[in-house]
């Protein structure tokens, strides 16, 4: 009896975040129910609950005030930067649950709901002036694979996806853009962070440019700007999106990815280095901020963060 009673307030706390009941809530407390870190979806893929708790939320009428933190903080960033006369470009990685929600039987109209939501959220972003890299419209009409089937990152053809529009925000910052062959793709077998049987990913492995590691470009954020470069449990290197990236630019960009949440973390850990080290962002002409759709409502905090050397507010 307790435990039904257990289960009951789980799921009601599932379906009543953000004051609306979606239809991922069932799928989450039942995954939870058994103490399992993933839904099962169709095809063989898993999904990261806090995934679909967001992608839920998507669809409810008061989705603009729930991502508000977000967007001010964001802002606020975005602000500081631009007086320091960097570019920032916000690139937040759409769900995996969004995109492949037939995987998940999320019907026609609530996909329409749940998009519509998103679309809300890049709409709140550039409202307030902050470039937006929009990859879902991609991702969703993409035939490949865009994610790892049971992992919570982009697969290669993923990051093809994110490549085009990053190099041109680059060129808008002024930073010179190469025309660099483009790698053959591999096959490359990978054991995912959502458990179940290794499946293999096709990545790009390009050649890297001579150049020094080069700071007009900083790559920050989640372990989407990590993975398939920093190797160990992240799948290896040369092949994540500092690589790709390398080779159209012709140098290293900067690399700053945490583990775990990049709404705020990741920000303390650059407001660290540039105090640690007041030059750190010298040369630097654009940032670019990577992290998973998910954390506009799933993040522990979205604190406003100084990058100044000479004020620290955390």
């Amino acid at each position: 009896m307790a435990r039904t009673a257990k289960l009951i307030l789980l799921s009601l706390a599932v379906c009543t975040a953000g004051g609306h009941a979606g239809p991922l809530a069932d799928k989450v407390a039942a995954a939870e129910s058994r103490q399992e870190f993933f839904v099962e979806g169709a095809d063989g893929r898993r999904f990261l609950p806090a995934d679909l708790r967001f992608v839920d939320k998507l669809a409810s009428p008061d989705i603009a005030s729930l991502v508000s933190p977000a967007v001010a903080a964001i802002s606020n960033f975005a602000s500081q930067l631009k007086d320091a006369g960097i570019s920032l470009a916000v690139l937040p990685v759409p769900p995996k649950s969004l995109v492949q929600s037939s995987s998940l039987g999320v019907g026609p109209e609530e996909q329409a709901a749940m998009t519509a939501g998103w679309e809300k959220i890049m709409a709140e972003i550039g409202a307030h002036g902050v470039p937006v890299v929009d990859l879902l419209p991609e991702y969703s009409a993409a035939r490949e694979e865009v994610f790892c089937l049971r992992d919570t990152h982009w697969s290669g053809r993923g990051i093809d996806a994110a490549l085009p529009p990053i190099l041109r925000m680059a060129t808008t910052a002024g930073i010179a853009v190469n025309s660099a062959p483009e790698a053959a793709l591999k096959d490359v077998e990978i054991s995912g962070d959502l458990g179940g049987s290794p499946e293999k990913v096709q990545l790009r492995f390009p050649s890297l440019p001579t150049a020094v590691q080069d700071p007009q470009l900083l790559l920050l954020g989640d372990s989407h700007v990590l993975v398939f470069h920093q190797g160990g449990d992240l799948h290896g290197t040369g092949a994540g999106l500092p690589e790709q990236l390398a080779a159209a630019l012709g140098f290293m960009p900067e690399v700053l990815g945490v583990r775990g949440s990049g709404a705020t973390s990741s920000r303390m850990q650059l407001a660290r280095r540039v105090k640690a080290k007041p030059e750190y962002l010298s040369g630097t002409k654009m940032i670019v901020w990577i992290f998973a759709g998910r954390e506009f409502t799933e993040a522990d905090t979205w604190k406003k963060i100084s990058v100044s050397p000479r004020k620290q507010d955390f």
